[in-house]
């Protein structure tokens, strides 16, 4: 049996793109249906990433998956985004192992260290768990995977860098003291604005107004602190912004031609500055509007040159702890590949028992057929210790086929691989 995992996230297709995913949340059921070589799947979608976690026997290769997936999707989401299927990849074996413990540890995440996926992680694993999609494989992996997210999160700051990030583009911006009762403008709906709203209520701003190009401003405000914005209200918020702050991830939702438009003094005057805070992996404001005399733009790349080295510091640890931990659950998994094998050898040692037990009968009283009984399967329990804990490091170590060689020539005793 092999582990696959079958996804697309915001690095490999842009947030829209993703939205469009959203109709295909019966996929794990879609894909076990089709291939009975799938033991178990669970789906974790969010709205930066789209990912399917298989256990599969060995027959189910990598692109026969990736085909499935697709082909599911298309079923389930007939108006998918091409760019949330051309985005698509398939990890496997350990490389599937360690980016799951990553996305589950926030690793992975647009808001590095956002503790949200961790829940998201454990919601997707409870839906196939109660739906009986999980192999007793799977239930260790998401076990040992929520573990460690939970101990990065109490034994390192991973949960504060995307906290500060958004921090230092406001001092970069507008200062430490510059936000008191400002108005601002925020772009975006995802992970990100959800930090950037949490820094700018703890700094006392006024007004914070929240528009989306997706058209999801309602429902964040429903969860958050700020006031929606209609699709048609762009014009009017610019206007009356003090700063804008862009966090879409859906390519530039902000040009100079609107800023022009909706603020005409800032393409003649640089004494009126407006402060943009383009938070976007991707760039949501164009080179037009950074042109503008009268804008002051907060690039991703100038908030990172300044958190890079702290950030960095933060991340190797988390990572470190990560990296741990899918060692120890490999370790682990490698140990129960020696579980045949014991098996059939303590079903030989049985065997061999019942044998001589049955001859004693023969010519014994029941006392002394209980007494050689006794002795027998003492024997064979302490007997047994050695090989069994030494099959357990050998498969650790990479040389199970040494034991199945060995229990085959030693004893007779043939395992299937």
């Amino acid at each position: 049996m092999r582990i696959h995992l079958v996804g697309v996230d915001y690095l490999t297709a842009p947030l829209t793109a993703l939205a469009s995913l959203a109709p295909a949340d019966e996929l794990a059921l879609t894909v076990m249906g089709r291939e009975p070589g799938i033991a178990g799947a669970a789906l974790l979608s969010t709205c930066n990433r789209y990912e399917l976690i298989v256990d599969a026997t060995d027959a189910v290769d990598p692109d026969r998956l990736l085909g499935l997936a697709k082909a599911g999707i298309r079923e389930l989401a007939p108006d998918v985004d091409p760019r949330a299927l051309a985005g698509l990849e398939v990890r496997s074996d350990d490389t599937a192992i360690c980016n799951l413990f990553e996305v589950g540890a926030g690793l992975c995440s647009a808001v590095v260290g956002d503790k949200q996926v961790a829940g998201q992680l454990r919601r997707a694993y409870e839906l196939a768990s109660d739906r009986g999609q999980c192999t007793a494989r799977l239930h260790r992996l998401f076990h040992d995977c929520l573990r460690v997210s939970r101990t990065v999160a109490s034994s390192t700051s991973l949960g504060a860098v995307g906290r500060s990030a958004a921090g230092v583009g406001l001092d970069l911006a507008m200062g430490r003291g510059g936000l008191r009762g400002a108005r601002v403008l925020l772009m975006g709906t995802g992970s990100f604005a959800r930090v950037v709203v949490a820094e700018l209520t703890d700094r006392r701003v006024g007004e914070i107004e929240c528009w989306s190009a997706s058209g999801r401003a309602e429902e964040f405000a429903a969860h958050h602190p700020v006031t929606p914005v209609p699709s048609d209200g762009l014009d009017r918020a610019l206007q009356s912004a003090d700063l804008v702050i862009t966090c879409s991830g859906n390519g530039v939702v902000l040009s100079g031609a609107e800023l022009s438009a909706a603020r005409p003094e800032l393409a003649r005057n640089a004494d009126r500055q407006l402060s943009v805070i383009d938070l976007s992996l991707g760039g949501d404001v164009d080179e037009a509007a950074a042109e503008l005399p009268g804008v002051h733009l907060v690039r991703l790349d100038d908030v990172s040159s300044r958190t890079g080295q702290l950030q960095s510091a933060v991340i190797e640890e988390a990572q470190r702890v990560v990296t741990q931990g899918v060692a120890a659950h490999l370790s682990k998994e490698r140990a129960r590949a020696a579980d045949p094998l014991v098996t059939a050898l303590r079903q030989h040692a049985k065997v061999l028992v019942d044998d001589e037990l049955a001859r004693v009968r023969e010519n014994e009283s029941p006392e002394v057929v209980q007494a050689v009984e006794r002795s027998l399967r003492h024997a064979i329990g302490v007997m047994m210790h050695t090989p069994t804990v030494r099959f357990s490091q050998l498969a650790e170590e990479g040389k199970l086929e040494d034991c199945r060689t060995a229990l085959d020539v030693l004893f007779g005793v043939e395992v299937e691989a």
